[in-house]
């Protein structure tokens, strides 16, 4: 454990360092420091100084406000982070974190296995704000608490239990509703699965799709994806081929009667398609279904 001299970070604010052992740090998720701040407006950490041209530093974050206001910024995208609100950072790129007025945070550096991909997959919801309202805010809070507050005596969570923590965090924020979402009966989302279901095989376009629900094409996609984690035409793609993964174990039909038979336009499209999303042909599915 180590008080922090940083400008602005108030005696009874706690920071940690962590090392991984050899095979955390080629398996598993795992913190390199992190922290519970309490700041004044004081507060300003820029990239250029000295601590975040460390190794430690320089990676994914996670920064939870509890109370107050944050100013952060990443790569020319600048929020205002408020309390219950939490933003995801890369310090790999140009960023400054700023505090408005007196504020209590958690943050975390995070490293391993797809961390980075995460990040970029929660953010691509709106990579034009850095400030994200997790499904329950109680629950980031507190995972972050429990993991922080974990290096106060090191050794009482292992590194397979906190890597297991760490997944698990990322993955509840993978959900990021902006708005509060209607009842499903008047879901646009929900309306547009059954549409789709309903048209599956049929040439369809997102155009389509969106005017089923009066919406715009592009703000249909937006919806779809941050509620589904698909597009619209991945959707379309995935639904296809597994219509397609049932003909071929239980009908004689060629491949090409199946492609054309699932809304493709050709036999090699529908290969293409298959493979890529499978990986192995229709007829080594066909043989050897996995």
């Amino acid at each position: 454990m180590g008080k922090c001299t940083e400008p602005g970070v108030l005696l009874q604010s706690d920071r940690y360092f962590n090392t991984p052992s050899a095979a955390a740090g080629k398996l598993f998720y795992y913190i390199t420091r992190c922290g519970h701040y309490y700041c004044s407006t004081e507060y300003d950490f820029r990239d250029d100084c000295d601590v975040a041209q460390l190794p430690s530093h320089r990676n994914s974050t996670l920064y939870y406000v509890c109370s107050g206001r944050l100013h952060v910024e990443n790569a020319g995208v600048c929020s205002t982070v408020r309390a219950g609100q939490i933003a995801l950072i890369d310090c790999t790129l140009p960023h400054r974190f700023h505090a408005l007025e007196p504020s209590e945070t958690l943050w975390m550096h995070i490293e391993g296995c797809n961390t980075k991909e995460f990040f970029s997959y929660i953010r691509s919801t709106d990579p034009h704000r850095l400030a994200f309202t997790p499904p329950s805010s109680t629950s980031t809070k507190n995972a972050m608490m429990q993991l922080i507050h974990n290096f106060r005596l090191p050794g009482r969570m292992s590194e397979t239990e906190q890597s297991q923590r760490i997944h698990r965090l990322l993955c509840e924020l993978i959900v990021l509703p902006s708005t509060v979402l209607p009842p499903s009966g008047e879901d646009p989302v929900s309306q547009v699965v059954d549409f789709i279901t309903q048209h599956l095989f049929e040439d369809i376009s997102v155009a389509d799709i969106a005017a089923s629900v009066s919406l715009s094409p592009s703000h249909l996609s937006r919806l779809f994806k941050m509620q589904t984690g698909f597009s619209p035409h991945e959707f379309i793609t995935l639904r296809r081929i597994d219509a397609a993964k049932e003909l071929l174990l239980t009908t004689d039909l060629s491949i090409k009667q199946i492609a054309y038979q699932v809304g493709y336009h050709s036999e090699a499209n529908f290969i293409t398609s298959f493979s890529g999303k499978s990986g192995i042909t229709p007829a080594a599915f066909r043989k050897n279904p996995v």
